[in-house]
C-alpha cells in the first residue's frame, strides 16, 4: 500500500468534476445526452474503446473500464451520489444541504485522502486537499473518480506532480482557488505545502459539455478532459510553472463532428514546451475522443 500514486491523485479533486446551480443538488447528474461509450485514438492510430457507461433509467449506475473489465459502481441516496466503489476501495461524498462538502478516499478502513470544498454562493470557490503519501497506491477507482474537472491532465505533468507530492513526505497538501466567467471555470490557481504555485487557464467553445454536473469520472486518457464545473466544452487550455524547470503546456480543441451542440468527435492537440537551462524541447500529441450516446 505504500506505492505513490500517479499524477491523477495530485490533481484529484482539482474538482472531481463538479458543476453547481442553485436549483440542482450537487451529486445529481441527469444529462440531456447520455453517454454510452467513449473511444480514443492517439496520433492517428486506430480508435480504442475506453469506457462503457451503464444507466438505470436516468441514473448512471456504473462505468466499465475496457482495460481489464473493471467495473466502478455508483451508489445513491434518492438519486444523489453517495459513493463510488471498487473492491475494498470507496470514494465517499458528503454534502451540506445541496452543496458538496467533502470527498474522502477510503481503502478498507484506512482514510487515504480528503478534499474539503469551499463555496461562493452556488459555485465552488476552492478546495483544500490532504493526501497521505505513505498509503496512497495505484487505484483503478481513483483513476476514474479523480480525472475530472481539470481539462488536461497531461502525461508530461506526471513527473512534476509526483516530485511535488514526494517532496512533501508523509502528507501532501494543496489549496485550489477557482475563478469563473458565468458558468465556466476560467482559472485554477494552486498552492501546495512545498510552497509551489501552479496556474491553469481555460477558454470555451459554444458547444455543450456532456459531463456538466457530473460528480465523478469521464475518461481514461492521460490527457482526458473532465470539466464538470463548466457548462460549455473547453476550446483551449494553458498551463505553466517554474517548478524545477520551466514548463508550458497548451492545448487546442476542435470538434469535427457534433450531435446538435454536443461533441461526437473531439480532437485535442497538445504542445508541451520544456526548458532546462538553454535547452528547450517541444513535444506534440494529438488525441481524438469519440462519444456515443444512448
Amino acid at each position: 500500500m505504500k506505492n505513490i500514486r500517479t499524477l491523477f491523485i495530485a490533481l484529484m479533486a482539482c474538482m472531481v468534476t463538479f458543476a453547481f446551480t442553485s436549483c440542482q443538488k450537487d451529486g445529481m447528474y441527469n444529462p440531456k445526452k447520455k453517454i454510452s461509450k467513449i473511444y480514443t485514438s492517439t496520433d492517428g492510430n486506430d480508435r480504442i474503446l475506453q469506457e462503457t457507461w451503464i444507466w438505470d433509467g436516468k441514473v448512471l449506475s456504473g462505468i466499465m473500464l475496457n482495460d481489464g473489465d473493471v467495473m466502478i459502481a455508483f451508489n445513491y441516496d434518492k438519486k444523489q451520489l453517495t459513493s463510488l466503489t471498487y473492491g475494498d476501495e470507496q470514494i465517499i461524498y458528503s454534502y451540506d444541504g445541496k452543496l458538496i462538502d467533502k470527498i474522502t478516499y477510503m481503502d478498507g478502513n484506512e482514510e487515504i485522502a480528503s478534499y474539503t470544498f469551499k463555496h461562493d454562493g452556488k459555485f465552488i470557490s476552492g478546495v483544500d486537499a490532504v493526501i497521505d503519501n505513505n498509503y496512497m497506491k495505484s487505484s483503478r477507482l481513483l483513476d476514474v473518480a479523480f480525472r475530472s474537472i481539470d481539462p488536461t491532465i497531461a502525461q508530461t505533468q506526471v513527473a512534476q506532480f509526483e516530485a511535488a507530492k514526494a517532496e512533501a513526505k508523509g502528507l501532501y497538501k494543496y489549496s485550489d482557488v477557482y475563478e469563473y466567467d458565468h458558468k465556466n471555470l476560467v482559472t485554477l490557481k494552486r498552492h501546495d505545502n512545498n510552497n509551489n504555485d501552479f496556474t491553469y487557464t481555460f477558454t470555451y467553445s459554444d458547444n455543450l459539455n456532456p459531463f456538466y454536473h457530473l460528480l465523478a469520472p469521464e475518461g481514461l486518457g492521460d490527457d482526458v478532459t473532465g470539466y464538470g464545473l463548466s457548462k460549455n466544452a473547453v476550446a483551449s487550455y494553458h498551463y505553466e510553472d517554474t517548478y524545477i524547470n520551466t514548463r508550458v503546456i497548451d492545448m487546442e480543441v476542435t470538434f469535427p463532428k457534433l450531435d446538435g451542440k454536443y461533441p461526437v468527435e473531439e480532437t485535442r492537440t497538445e504542445k508541451t514546451t520544456h526548458t532546462v537551462g538553454n535547452l528547450t524541447n517541444i513535444y506534440t500529441s494529438v488525441t481524438t475522443y469519440y462519444y456515443e450516446y444512448e
